[in-house]
């Protein structure tokens, strides 16, 4: 399901939900991020439907959008957690969601956070490679504590998305690569504190055709039947997440045809699976709600500069990605091609190019699409500005789900001589 669904014009006014867009930004200063709670859990229940037929657990990844109030949603739905850090374990634990039904995955698991983990008793650690396996291990025989476990193997396989979001190619900083993976799997059934589950990967992000997950599910059943036929005691798959959205292409990637993809290539392998979506969760339900400070008139095309910037929506300047826009009063004005940017003094800090759009004026409020997920968690106060508030909608009613925390909170945290 779209955002669209949830976003509509009405009497000339872009309504969220059941409400307008520039009521709210008539009482919360933009820039700001704004979601819809029902499209949220429309996503969840699409991805519970999908996934929960096959016998897979979901595990939200939290990276995608860690705010309480959506992590909040996703305990209500019954759906567990993909962790990277300890911060995003004290999120999830606040919000409802179970220890049991958390991973703790990343390559970079400092000692604090193994333990607070540890002492939380997750449901698993997926090990990204030998030194931290050894560094669990001793934690684990130093506290007298036992701990679930599963390799995250690098599959080697090319998701063909951007650079910048590929993870399971040969030379990649994830999981371990196959020629040490014996060596890893011995370590873990030699010692009395690890427990095996099985393999984890995770291919990328925004995929968008089912043929990365062919080839890995492919060859995760090939591997579990050599290390079965080996004497290791492989009962786990987690498959990552990854799955794409539709950014105003036309392609995205549904749950149902990836669950079908894995039903049919690990069926009767007698493992348990996991997924991790995040992005594809929460993604469209969100938008960045912006005003035009100033129309600038230029050869060859105007600029629009609002004033949100890369510092409140990192996506286009890193990854070269692409947010539809809307205005928030409908418009009958002829389209226009221009460039529209923010106000950071950094080249990079665009968001659209020769857009077709119609004339936009300066005071004139639009919103940035598709921006619930890696928009408000990657914000920051780059050019010492604010950062930005987030809103949920449910309903006729919204309410402020993180207050700005202004250019003046910031230096609070700072000390001089």
């Amino acid at each position: 399901m779209n955002s669209e669904s949830f976003l509509q014009y009405r009497d000339g006014q872009l309504y969220m939900e059941s409400i307008s867009l520039n009521s709210i930004a008539e009482q919360v200063e933009t820039p700001f991020y704004c979601y819809s709670a029902a499209a949220i859990k429309a996503r969840i229940g699409d991805c519970k439907s999908a996934f929960e037929s096959i016998g897979a657990t979901i595990h939200y990844a939290v990276k995608a959008n860690s705010n309480l109030a959506v992590l909040r949603l996703m305990a209500e739905a019954g759906l567990g957690a993909d962790i990277v850090s300890e911060g995003e374990l004290a999120r999830a634990l606040k919000a409802g969601i179970p220890p049991q039904d958390i991973i703790f995955s990343g390559v970079g698991k400092r000692t604090s956070e193994l333990l607070a983990a540890l002492d939380a008793g997750i449901f698993q650690f997926n090990l990204e490679s030998i030194p931290e396996l050894e560094r669990l291990a001793d934690l684990c025989e130093s506290r007298g504590r036992t701990a679930n476990v599963s390799i995250r193997i690098n599959p080697e396989v090319d998701a063909a998305t951007h650079r910048h979001i590929t993870t399971a190619v040969r030379g990649s900083k994830f999981g371990i690569p196959f020629s040490q993976l014996e060596l890893a799997l011995e370590r873990i059934v030699r010692s009395d504190s690890l427990r095996l589950h099985g393999l984890a990967v995770h291919l990328g992000s925004q995929i968008v055709t089912l043929e990365p997950y062919e080839k890995a599910c492919r060859r995760l059943r090939e591997w579990v039947i050599e290390l079965r036929d080996k004497g290791y005691p492989i009962t786990h798959l987690d498959l990552g997440g990854g799955f794409g959205i539709d950014y105003g292409d036309g392609r995205c990637l549904a749950y149902g045809a990836v669950a079908a993809v894995i039903d049919r290539e690990l069926r009767n392998l007698g493992v348990a699976i996991a997924v991790e979506p995040g992005r594809s969760l929460v993604a469209t339900a969100g938008v960045l709600v912006s005003e035009v400070v100033y129309r600038k008139e230029v050869e060859p095309v105007p600029f629009l500069i609002l004033d949100a910037g890369m510092n409140d929506l990192l996506r286009p300047a890193l990854y070269q990605a692409s947010h539809q826009l809307l205005t928030l009063k409908q418009s009958d004005e002829a389209r226009e091609i221009c460039n529209v940017v923010g106000p950071i003094c950094e080249s990079s800090d665009s968001f659209l190019q020769q857009a077709s759009l119609p004339r936009v004026n300066s005071g004139e409020r639009v919103a940035l699409l598709q921006a619930g997920a890696y928009g408000a968690v990657m914000a920051s106060g780059y050019n010492s500005r604010d950062v930005i508030p987030e809103v949920m909608i449910t309903g006729d009613q919204y309410g402020l789900i993180r207050r700005r925390i202004s250019h003046r909170d910031l230096m609070e945290y700072e000390n001089f001589a």
